[in-house]
Protein backbone atom coordinates (compact mmCIF):
# COMPACT_ATOMS: atom_id res chain seq x y z
CA UNK A 1 0.00 0.00 0.00
CA UNK A 2 3.07 2.63 0.62
CA UNK A 3 4.48 1.67 -2.57
CA UNK A 4 1.82 2.10 -4.31
CA UNK A 5 1.45 5.78 -2.92
CA UNK A 6 4.74 6.53 -3.01
CA UNK A 7 4.47 5.62 -6.43
CA UNK A 8 1.42 7.74 -7.21
CA UNK A 9 3.67 10.44 -5.68
CA UNK A 10 7.06 9.96 -7.33
CA UNK A 11 6.79 7.84 -10.67
CA UNK A 12 10.06 7.76 -11.41
CA UNK A 13 10.64 5.08 -8.62
CA UNK A 14 8.58 2.62 -11.12
CA UNK A 15 10.66 1.64 -14.41
CA UNK A 16 8.98 2.73 -17.47
CA UNK A 17 5.87 4.94 -15.51
CA UNK A 18 5.61 8.19 -16.21
CA UNK A 19 3.80 11.25 -14.98
CA UNK A 20 0.55 12.13 -16.70
CA UNK A 21 0.81 14.74 -19.18
CA UNK A 22 4.59 14.16 -19.85
CA UNK A 23 5.25 14.46 -23.67
CA UNK A 24 7.07 11.38 -25.12
CA UNK A 25 10.04 13.20 -25.38
CA UNK A 26 10.53 13.57 -21.37
CA UNK A 27 11.19 11.19 -18.89
CA UNK A 28 11.55 11.79 -15.36
CA UNK A 29 14.68 11.05 -13.72
CA UNK A 30 15.56 7.75 -13.55
CA UNK A 31 16.54 5.76 -10.09
CA UNK A 32 20.48 5.56 -8.84
CA UNK A 33 21.22 1.16 -8.62
CA UNK A 34 23.73 0.34 -6.57
CA UNK A 35 26.26 -1.86 -8.17
CA UNK A 36 26.19 -0.55 -11.88
CA UNK A 37 30.10 0.60 -11.15
CA UNK A 38 32.42 -2.45 -9.88
CA UNK A 39 35.34 -1.22 -12.12
CA UNK A 40 35.20 2.35 -9.90
CA UNK A 41 38.37 3.13 -7.84
CA UNK A 42 38.95 5.51 -5.48
CA UNK A 43 41.54 7.39 -3.68
CA UNK A 44 41.46 9.42 -0.64
CA UNK A 45 44.13 12.05 -1.54
CA UNK A 46 44.85 13.14 1.97
CA UNK A 47 43.16 14.35 5.12
CA UNK A 48 44.69 17.40 5.27
CA UNK A 49 44.25 19.94 2.49
CA UNK A 50 44.44 23.53 2.13
CA UNK A 51 41.09 25.55 1.05
CA UNK A 52 41.36 29.04 -0.35
CA UNK A 53 38.63 31.60 -1.40
CA UNK A 54 39.41 33.57 -4.17
CA UNK A 55 38.15 36.73 -4.98
CA UNK A 56 39.38 38.34 -8.74
CA UNK A 57 37.93 42.24 -9.18
CA UNK A 58 37.16 44.07 -12.25
CA UNK A 59 40.10 43.86 -14.89
CA UNK A 60 41.89 40.55 -12.90
CA UNK A 61 43.32 38.30 -15.44
CA UNK A 62 42.01 34.79 -14.13
CA UNK A 63 45.03 32.58 -15.51
CA UNK A 64 47.66 34.54 -14.87
CA UNK A 65 46.15 35.80 -11.33
CA UNK A 66 45.93 31.95 -10.64
CA UNK A 67 49.30 31.42 -11.60
CA UNK A 68 50.85 33.96 -9.72
CA UNK A 69 48.77 32.61 -6.23
CA UNK A 70 50.20 29.39 -7.06
CA UNK A 71 53.74 30.12 -7.18
CA UNK A 72 53.18 32.80 -3.97
CA UNK A 73 51.48 29.80 -1.50
CA UNK A 74 53.62 26.93 -3.19
CA UNK A 75 50.25 24.76 -4.85
CA UNK A 76 51.14 21.60 -6.39
CA UNK A 77 48.25 19.82 -6.88
CA UNK A 78 44.76 22.15 -6.43
CA UNK A 79 41.38 22.16 -8.38
CA UNK A 80 39.25 24.42 -8.18
CA UNK A 81 35.21 25.92 -9.30
CA UNK A 82 34.19 29.62 -9.77
CA UNK A 83 31.33 31.62 -10.83
CA UNK A 84 31.11 35.24 -12.00
CA UNK A 85 31.43 37.60 -15.48
CA UNK A 86 33.76 37.97 -17.70
CA UNK A 87 34.15 41.41 -20.49
CA UNK A 88 37.01 39.17 -22.80
CA UNK A 89 37.28 35.47 -23.36
CA UNK A 90 39.43 33.48 -25.82
CA UNK A 91 37.61 30.01 -25.02
CA UNK A 92 39.05 26.74 -27.16
CA UNK A 93 38.63 23.27 -28.32
CA UNK A 94 41.75 21.32 -28.61
CA UNK A 95 42.21 19.91 -32.00
CA UNK A 96 44.58 17.16 -31.76
CA UNK A 97 45.55 16.06 -35.11
CA UNK A 98 46.51 20.18 -35.46
CA UNK A 99 47.56 20.81 -32.48
CA UNK A 100 46.12 23.74 -31.60
CA UNK A 101 43.02 25.00 -30.22
CA UNK A 102 40.00 26.45 -32.16
CA UNK A 103 38.96 29.19 -30.80
CA UNK A 104 36.07 31.86 -30.63
CA UNK A 105 37.20 35.39 -29.43
CA UNK A 106 34.79 36.84 -27.12
CA UNK A 107 34.68 40.51 -26.17
CA UNK A 108 31.75 41.24 -24.54
CA UNK A 109 29.92 40.86 -21.26
CA UNK A 110 29.26 37.74 -20.44
CA UNK A 111 28.12 35.08 -17.07
CA UNK A 112 30.54 32.36 -16.43
CA UNK A 113 28.27 29.73 -15.77
CA UNK A 114 30.85 26.98 -15.00
CA UNK A 115 34.39 27.00 -14.20
CA UNK A 116 36.51 23.96 -13.27
CA UNK A 117 40.02 23.41 -13.45
CA UNK A 118 43.52 22.26 -11.80
CA UNK A 119 47.13 23.79 -10.87
CA UNK A 120 49.63 20.77 -11.43
CA UNK A 121 53.53 21.89 -11.98
CA UNK A 122 55.72 21.00 -15.14
CA UNK A 123 59.29 19.52 -14.91
CA UNK A 124 60.80 22.88 -14.38
CA UNK A 125 58.32 23.55 -11.60
CA UNK A 126 56.18 26.22 -12.66
CA UNK A 127 52.56 25.84 -12.63
CA UNK A 128 50.38 24.95 -15.24
CA UNK A 129 46.61 26.31 -15.18
CA UNK A 130 44.27 24.45 -16.83
CA UNK A 131 40.74 25.69 -16.72
CA UNK A 132 37.77 24.61 -18.12
CA UNK A 133 34.57 27.64 -18.75
CA UNK A 134 30.98 27.43 -20.11
CA UNK A 135 30.45 31.25 -20.53
CA UNK A 136 26.88 32.82 -21.99
CA UNK A 137 26.45 36.39 -23.88
CA UNK A 138 24.30 39.01 -21.97
CA UNK A 139 23.21 40.32 -25.22
CA UNK A 140 21.69 37.34 -26.19
CA UNK A 141 22.16 34.12 -23.89
CA UNK A 142 24.69 31.94 -26.78
CA UNK A 143 26.61 29.47 -24.61
CA UNK A 144 30.19 28.77 -25.51
CA UNK A 145 32.65 26.18 -23.47
CA UNK A 146 36.47 25.19 -23.72
CA UNK A 147 38.95 25.78 -22.48
CA UNK A 148 39.65 29.19 -20.92
CA UNK A 149 42.50 30.33 -22.78
CA UNK A 150 42.49 33.82 -21.51
CA UNK A 151 40.29 35.86 -19.41
CA UNK A 152 39.02 39.36 -18.57
CA UNK A 153 36.94 39.64 -14.99
CA UNK A 154 34.58 42.36 -16.04
CA UNK A 155 32.87 42.58 -12.22
CA UNK A 156 33.79 39.52 -10.02
CA UNK A 157 34.90 35.99 -10.21
CA UNK A 158 34.64 33.73 -7.14
CA UNK A 159 36.63 30.91 -7.23
CA UNK A 160 37.22 28.26 -4.38
CA UNK A 161 40.33 26.39 -4.71
CA UNK A 162 41.67 22.82 -2.74
CA UNK A 163 45.30 22.17 -2.74
CA UNK A 164 46.80 18.45 -1.78
CA UNK A 165 49.85 17.12 -1.71
CA UNK A 166 50.87 14.93 -5.12
CA UNK A 167 50.52 11.57 -4.70
CA UNK A 168 53.77 9.34 -4.76
CA UNK A 169 53.94 7.27 -8.14
CA UNK A 170 52.43 4.03 -7.04
CA UNK A 171 54.26 0.86 -8.12
CA UNK A 172 52.22 -1.83 -10.72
Amino acid sequence: MRLSRLCLIFPFLVPGAAAAGTPPDYVPQAAIHEGHAPGLKATELDPHVRRFHLVFAKGDDVRGGLADFARKNHLTDASFTAIGALDHALIGQSDHPKHAFRVQRLDEEMEVTAMSGNIVRDKTGEPVVHVHCVVALLRDGKVYAGHLLDGRVSLTLQLYLVDSRPLLAQAH
